[in-house]
């Protein structure tokens, strides 16, 4: 494999590991503008609002930290291990998607369109291309 493709990987492998991160912040920040921005229904309920958001939060910071954890295994240098996280995170768009198909009927391609992506990148890092 050449430097270049090699490096463009590597670093690529970075950036995709620091996206859930960015989702994550909206999510703790905005929960509302976050449901909205995966099609989840927004409750007007007090009791379901609050427990709703409460759940966005927890959803935000597990974001928070599947990227800190991608970024202090790229820091390794290992590509196989860098390879094996972001494998994690395409179980983690997989299921996100599930379950927003599962939830509001649809949706499922606001997650599942980062897999192939990903996919990608662990190829490039396992060597396979």
């Amino acid at each position: 494999m050449s430097l270049t493709r090699n490096t463009f990987i590597y670093r690529g492998a970075l950036v995709i590991g620091l996206l859930p991160s960015f989702f994550g912040l909206n999510s703790l920040l905005r929960p509302e503008a976050s449901l909205k921005s995966v099609e989840f229904p927004v409750p007007t309920d007090p009791e379901s609002r609050k427990l709703v958001f409460g759940l966005m939060r927890i959803y935000g910071i597990r974001n928070v930290v599947v990227s800190f954890a991608l970024t202090l295994i790229w820091l390794t240098g290992n590509k196989r291990f860098v390879g094996l996280g972001l494998l994690g995170a395409l179980s983690m768009v997989i299921t996100d998607g599930l379950v927003s198909k599962s939830v509001t009927g649809g949706g499922e391609w606001n997650h599942w369109s980062f897999g192939p992506v990903i996919g990608g990148f662990v190829a490039g890092l396992f060597g396979w291309f």
